[in-house]
C-alpha cells in the first residue's frame, strides 16, 4: 500500500490532465468516442490509485475539471434542487424545481430531454413548493419531496411529501401525503447560529436521510426520518455530524447501497467501506470540482456513475467512480 502522502501527488496528476480528457462526457462532435474512452480509463484510474493508496482513517484528494455533456431542456425549470432515479420506469429520473416554482414534478432522461407524455411537469396535487431542495425515492418507488429549504434557520417545522412515482402518461399525480417534521435540536425559530437549512437527502435501508447545511460552520448533520405519524410533528433522530469543509447541496446512494456520494458548492465526497449507518466513519475520497458552477443536484444512474445538473444554466455533467 502507497503512504498517504501519494494522494496529493495524484490532486496534482490530476491538473495535469487536459480538462477536455477528465470526464467521458463532452461536447458533441468535437471529441471522439475513442477520446471519450481513454477519459473515463483516465479518470477511474485516479480513483481506483487514490482509492488504493489511502488508508481507511485518511482522506484522500482528486482535482477534477467538469466539461457539460448536455442540458436539461427549458420545459423542466430552471431551478432544479432534486433528482431521483425510476426503480421502475427505465432511463427515468425525476426533478423537482426550487421555491417560487410550481408544486410538480418532472420527468427527464440521462440526456436532459423531458420524457413525460404531455412533455411538461407533472403536478402534485395537495403539496406546496415553500422551498423544495431535495428528492428522494425507495426501491417501490415512492417518491419523497423535501420541503426543507431553511436558508435562515428560522422554519421550526418542516414538510415532507410522499407520493408513489407517476406514469409518464399521467396527467397529474396522486394526492400528497404530508409528513410533518422538526429538528430535534433546534430550540427557537431564529437561532444564532445558521445550522438548519437542508438540501440534501437520500434513501438507505428503506429510511430517508437528510443532510444539513451549515452555514454557521460549513459541516453537516445527518438526521434520520424514523417516526411518519400523521397530525403531529415528528421529530427526526439526529445521528452524527462531520466536518465537510463546506456547504451541502445534494447527495445520493449508489442502488447496492455502498458509496455516498456527497455535493458541497466546490467539491465532491465519495464515502465507502462504512459499517451499517455510520458512513463517515468509513473511507473517504474528495474531489474539488472546477467549472460547473453551482452543482444542487447528483443522482447515481448505476453504482458507479453519478450525473449531475448545476442550477439555472441546467448543464448535465457525469463522474464515472471504479471504487473497489
Amino acid at each position: 500500500m502507497f503512504p498517504v502522502p501519494v494522494c496529493n501527488i495524484f490532486s496534482k496528476f490530476a491538473d495535469t490532465i487536459d480538462p477536455e480528457l477528465r470526464l467521458y462526457g463532452f461536447p458533441h462532435p468535437l471529441v471522439t468516442n475513442a477520446m471519450q474512452l481513454i477519459a473515463t480509463l483516465l479518470f477511474s484510474i485516479l480513483i481506483s490509485l487514490a482509492v488504493s493508496g489511502c488508508s481507511n482513517k485518511e482522506n484522500s484528494y482528486l482535482s477534477l475539471s467538469l466539461t457539460p455533456v448536455g442540458h436539461v431542456e427549458k420545459s423542466a425549470g430552471l431551478e432544479i434542487s432534486g433528482l431521483a432515479k425510476s426503480p421502475n420506469q427505465k432511463e427515468v429520473y425525476w426533478a423537482v424545481n426550487d421555491s417560487g416554482n410550481p408544486a410538480a414534478i418532472v420527468p427527464i432522461n440521462a440526456q436532459g430531454k423531458v420524457v413525460s407524455a404531455s412533455g411538461q411537469s407533472i403536478p402534485i396535487p395537495g403539496a406546496r413548493n415553500r422551498d423544495w431542495e431535495a428528492l428522494a425515492i425507495d426501491h417501490s418507488g415512492k417518491l419523497y419531496i423535501c420541503d426543507v429549504g431553511n436558508n435562515y434557520s428560522r422554519r421550526k417545522e418542516l414538510q415532507i411529501y410522499t407520493i408513489p412515482e407517476p406514469h409518464l402518461t399521467s396527467s397529474v399525480s396522486e394526492k400528497a401525503e404530508l409528513i410533518r417534521v422538526r429538528y430535534p435540536d433546534q430550540e427557537h425559530s431564529s437561532p444564532d447560529r445558521l445550522i438548519y437549512d437542508c438540501e440534501a437527502a437520500f434513501i438507505f435501508k428503506k429510511k430517508l436521510h437528510l443532510l444539513t447545511k451549515r452555514l454557521f460552520d460549513a459541516s453537516t448533520t445527518l438526521y434520520r426520518l424514523d417516526r411518519k405519524e400523521k397530525n403531529t410533528v415528528n421529530d427526526l433522530t439526529l445521528v452524527t455530524s462531520f466536518p465537510i469543509e463546506g456547504y451541502v447541496t445534494a447527495a445520493d446512494i449508489s442502488d447496492d447501497e455502498q458509496i455516498l456520494a456527497v455535493l458541497t458548492y466546490k467539491s465532491l465526497w465519495i464515502f465507502y467501506d462504512f459499517p451499517d449507518d455510520d458512513f463517515f466513519s468509513g473511507r473517504k475520497l474528495k474531489v474539488e470540482l472546477k467549472g460547473a458552477g453551482q452543482i444542487e443536484s447528483i443522482v447515481f444512474t448505476d453504482n458507479e456513475n453519478l450525473l449531475l445538473v448545476n442550477e439555472t444554466k441546467n448543464q448535465l455533467f457525469t463522474i464515472t467512480l471504479n471504487i473497489k
